[in-house]
């Protein structure tokens, strides 16, 4: 990969690193508040910040950074009046017992997600990185917490978190103020935010599906492996892109483009195998182990092919196969639901998790090959 490119990478995932890093920083809040209100946050957050970026992408490149910030903010304003209203007239037992905290922990999600939307753009991911630098030493202090350093169970972790986030936002939604009017909005662009809107819940309904079915101790591990795959998979889907349109302006010939094209798809599938094959390896070695590893081994082989399947679904809706992409991210958490509805016999949560997983990536795979060597799905 050039140089340029591999930066670009880099930078989108350290921007990423934003709503992780206020993850673990609030690990104690997260802890008190009822799991619907983790995977309620992610799904209208991650859903909606898959809309805004193809939406506000399209208005940048039509009107300027100051309008498409503006869409960004007036979508996630609504998700954050929507996210307050739905905690005040929820039952208790879906929320906890401190709708405060429900509140405030919705709100800190959101905002940290639209701040990583808004810069990706306005292309100002460098400066919203360094902006969002205090959320970073914040998760390190509470680490360092939990292992005993002294000094930093000293630090009022959790009662920064929120100022963290606003300092990173309010430098991420700069191009609001003073911007021009946004116009409205074309047919065109409100189909294309939809059908990113349900892929994003998709995908985001595929992360809550493994993290509520592993063990509360061990869901954490799922985050280890899409840290670490995403460098690559970034790189990936960036390669496959560039390796795509360098076809469309060299080839001289439609035969000369397909033949391009099937080395680009069997490179492209290559680079998808190994989170399939590490993940079920790992899930397949977790039934040799004891019973109070075998469900951390799982979680964690989970979290490789959730990469995968993230991977997959993204390079499809990049070509054109946005709703196949979403059907097969619905998958997964569909069947988890709908087996114990049909009255099947009960099936432990967690080993049905990985196994749909599993399957999902094998049938994303096979989509993905012919989808990558299919000149007509070329953008």
């Amino acid at each position: 990969m050039r140089a340029p490119a591999l930066g670009a990478t880099l930078l989108r995932c350290a921007l990423y690193l934003g709503p992780l890093s206020v993850a673990v920083a609030a690990a104690g809040p997260l802890g008190r508040v009822a799991r619907p209100v983790t995977a309620g946050t992610l799904l209208l957050g991650w859903s909606l910040a898959h809309a805004l970026t193809g939406v506000g992408a399209v208005i940048a490149r039509r009107s300027g950074r100051g309008p498409a910030a503006t869409v960004v903010a007036r979508g996630f304003a609504a998700a954050a009046a929507l996210w307050v209203a739905l905690v005040l007239v929820a039952p208790a037992g879906l929320i906890g017992p401190d709708r405060g905290l429900a509140v405030t922990v919705g709100l800190c999600g959101l905002l940290s997600l639209g701040t990583v939307t808004v810069a990706l753009v306005t292309r100002t991911e460098a400066a919203v990185v360094r902006w969002s630098l205090p959320c970073w030493l914040l998760a390190a202090l509470g680490i360092a917490g939990t292992v005993g350093d002294t000094l930093a169970e000293t630090v009022p972790v959790t009662a920064l978190v929120p100022g963290a986030v606003a300092l990173a936002a309010a430098r991420a939604f700069r191009p609001v103020l003073g911007s021009s009017p946004v116009g409205r909005l074309r047919p065109g662009d409100l189909r294309h935010g939809g059908m990113r809107l349900l892929l994003g819940a998709a995908q985001a309904a595929c992360v809550a599906l493994l993290w509520h079915a592993g063990p509360p101790a061990a869901t954490s591990l799922a985050v280890v492996p899409l840290l670490a795959a995403g460098p690559i998979l970034e790189a990936l889907i960036a390669w496959h892109r560039r390796q795509v349109q360098a076809g469309l302006d060299v080839s001289e010939s439609d035969a000369e483009f397909r033949e391009h094209l099937s080395g680009v798809t069997v490179v492209t599938i290559a680079a998808l195998l190994p989170p399939l094959a590490a993940g079920t390896a790992l899930a397949a070695a977790a039934y040799r182990m004891p019973g109070g590893t075998r469900g951390a081994v799982l979680v964690l082989a989970g979290g490789i092919l959730l990469s995968g399947i993230l991977a997959i679904t993204l390079l499809l809706g990049w070509r054109g196969r946005t709703g196949i992409a979403t059907l097969l991210a619905a998958a997964p958490p569909t069947v988890a639901v709908a087996v114990p509805a049909v009255g099947a016999p009960p099936v432990a949560p967690l080993p049905t998790a990985v196994a749909l997983l599993v399957a999902t990536h094998l049938a994303g795979l096979l989509i993905v090959a012919r989808t990558a060597a299919d000149p007509r799905r070329t953008p």
